[in-house]
């Protein structure tokens, strides 16, 4: 079986999408759903960056984007003003980090993860392959499954 993780997906796929309202905090930071973390970081200003956060998936899409270059031709990423280095093991601990709050603290992702038993977890959503993109496709999923293993760890 595989499960995409697509806000136009049947669920459980739709409830683990970026774009699902999900509203989690992370470090003091409200953010509506997990795109909006996960665009934040491409912002360097921790104030933006806050305001940012409280964004729909949509929107975060949107407008993270437009600092997807910048974010590319620095090489950094940004959580409360402490810069990381783009695609590095602490980029990719800090985006665990938040989408272990989302489904932490959102009894309804918890569900539909657990709901993917050991499904194949992917992320289609129509996007051209060599996109530059400050999360990968493949590290997402790779992520999101290890939360799932995790999770049914616990409540083993």
């Amino acid at each position: 079986m595989i499960v995409n993780m697509f806000r136009e997906s049947p669920w459980p796929g739709s409830m683990l999408s970026n774009f699902a309202e999900t509203p989690f905090v992370i470090d003091g930071i409200n953010c509506a759903c997990s795109e909006s973390f996960i665009q934040s970081l491409k912002i360097s200003s921790a104030s933006i960056q806050e305001e940012f956060c409280t964004l729909s998936g949509q929107e975060a899409w949107q407008k993270g984007s437009t600092y997807t270059e910048e974010v590319f031709s620095k090489g950094n990423i940004w959580w409360l003003g402490k810069p990381y280095i783009l695609h590095s093991e602490e980029h990719f601990s800090l985006v665990k980090r938040g989408l272990l709050c989302k489904f932490e603290q959102s009894k309804e992702a918890q569900i539909a993860l657990l709901a993917t038993g050991n499904a194949e977890l992917i992320h289609d959503y129509g996007q051209k392959p060599g996109k530059k993109q400050s999360l990968t496709v493949n590290i997402f999923c790779k992520i999101v499954s290890e939360i799932r293993n995790e999770f049914k760890k616990k409540n083993a």
